[in-house]
């Protein structure tokens, strides 16, 4: 028995590529003139480089759609902006990404900007630092610099010690300074000298001053 086979066609529309100038833009769609006539065009959503009034673009034509593909040229300003319709992700899993410019990097974000990494470097010449709020969690900071300033309606310090080494401080309080301390000991080595236009010492206990010599008066 020899088997009656019919072969089925499916029906192909006819797809052709053709190169395209580009005359309007707007949200949805591109206005490009095809050289018969100017038509209505989609980006493609493998198009990046956002099309610009000017540019020769590659149209893919399929039945009665229109796809820009790519730009071809560009002869004003060399400029482009790659447009994503959605979220995106950059992976280099075996490797390493580096972003270089020979001019300016901008990174903007309306809501939240994360950065993760094992080690973080980061160098240069200037930095400013503008900031509404400034949170820090760290097991560890250390800072080596020429000088530091610090410019400041309120300071608050809490710590369970503190240790200072210096050669000289110098301290100036244009107010009032107050001490609450639970224990003071002072060891000076050498001379200790405190001038006062009026002095207060007072003691609800005992009060013990010795010397080899004490003058008074």
């Amino acid at each position: 028995m020899i088997p009656n086979i019919i072969p089925l066609h499916a029906k192909r529309d006819e797809c052709s590529l053709v190169k395209a100038t580009v005359k309007g833009v707007s949200s949805q769609t591109l206005m490009i003139d095809i050289g018969v006539g100017v038509i209505n065009a989609r980006v493609a959503f493998s198009c990046l480089v956002a099309p610009i009034v000017g540019d020769v673009v590659l149209v893919n034509h399929v039945a009665n759609d229109y796809y820009v593909l790519a730009v071809l040229e560009r002869l004003a300003e060399q400029n482009m902006t790659l447009a994503f319709p959605a979220n995106v992700k950059m992976l280099a899993a075996d490797g390493q990404l580096d972003l270089i410019a020979t001019k300016n990097i901008c990174l903007m974000s309306s809501a939240e900007t994360h950065m993760m990494a094992g080690k973080m470097h980061m160098t240069a010449g200037d930095m400013n630092i503008t900031t509404g709020k400034l949170t820090s969690r760290s097991q560890e900071i250390e800072s080596h610099s020429q000088s530091v300033k610090l410019y400041t309606n309120i300071l608050n310090t809490v710590a369970k010690q503190i240790t200072q080494k210096t050669d000289m401080l110098l301290r100036w309080v244009e107010g009032v300074e107050t001490l609450s301390i639970g224990n003071l000991i002072q060891n000076v080595r050498q001379n200790y000298t405190s001038h006062s236009q009026q002095a207060v010492i007072t003691a609800s206990k005992d009060m013990r001053i010795d010397g080899e010599r004490i003058h008074m008066g």
